[in-house]
């Protein structure tokens, strides 16, 4: 290999930016700084709606004053609703609440579900965060007609990324799923977090960042997934560098 080769390749690796998102739903106080330094991560998302069915009240504070020590990890607050899949079945305003508190603590993402008051997308800005708006089909994968007009609606919002995650129950639906990737950013100019949930859809959790995710979530050793088909963040890391070394 000459050493012009060599170069050109170190150069190919380099802009193979692949990042993984570790899924943080359980840990004490005490424990949650070294969570959000995790080694084989690059961002956490922290499940604000799974920590406050454990904790008391009160303690969700230490949890955001640990949020402003630096160094850390990119943060992505999430406090999923019961109708979203996720946990938190108390009041609205109380649950987008606590995610303002989330931007303002220093969050650098909210993940706000596409249902919600998209008032709130501007007060999580002027809090110094990113704002993605999300989206999530459980129990099947629509026609490619319902996804695309799913995703000209979302972009319309004015957030800073989009993501869409359906069930696969086919291969065919992975695929209408992944080719969204590439068409939001050249019909809008937007970035899209893109995947299947299930067993027939865990594949493309790896592919899509290859594609144009700017990160795909991933489940914390010793963590409970956040949904099903969720590959291990040691894991997804092992076949990242693998498809790296291929693509060489």
């Amino acid at each position: 290999m000459s050493g012009g080769d060599g170069k050109r390749q170190k150069e190919k690796a380099k802009s193979l930016k692949c990042y993984v998102c570790g899924c943080l739903v359980e840990c004490s106080s005490q424990e949650f700084p070294g969570w959000l330094n995790h080694a084989e991560a690059d961002l956490v998302e922290w499940r604000m709606d799974k920590f406050a069915t454990r904790c008391p009240a009160g303690e969700m504070e230490s949890f955001l004053t640990a949020l402003r020590v630096r160094p850390r990890l990119p943060i992505i607050a999430t406090n999923r609703p019961v109708r979203e899949m996720g946990d938190f079945d108390g009041r609205e305003d109380l649950r987008l609440s606590l995610l303002e508190e989330a931007a303002k603590s220093g969050a650098e993402w909210i993940d706000l579900e596409h249902d919600a008051d998209m008032d709130y997308i501007d007060r999580f800005r002027q809090a110094g965060a990113k704002v993605l708006v999300s989206w999530h089909s459980p129990s099947g994968t629509p026609s490619r007609k319902i996804l695309h007009q799913k995703l000209e609606i979302l972009q319309k919002t004015g957030a800073d990324a989009l993501k869409m995650v359906t069930f696969a129950q086919s291969g065919e639906d992975n695929l209408r799923v992944l080719e969204l990737i590439p068409l939001a950013e050249k019909e809008f100019g937007i970035d899209l977090i893109a995947f299947c949930m299930g067993p027939a859809g865990k594949w493309t959790r790896l592919v899509s960042i290859f594609l144009g995710s700017p990160w795909t979530y991933a489940q914390f050793e010793g963590q409970s997934a956040t949904a099903p088909g969720q590959i291990s963040v040691s894991g997804m890391r092992a076949l990242i560098e693998q498809l790296r070394i291929t693509n060489l």
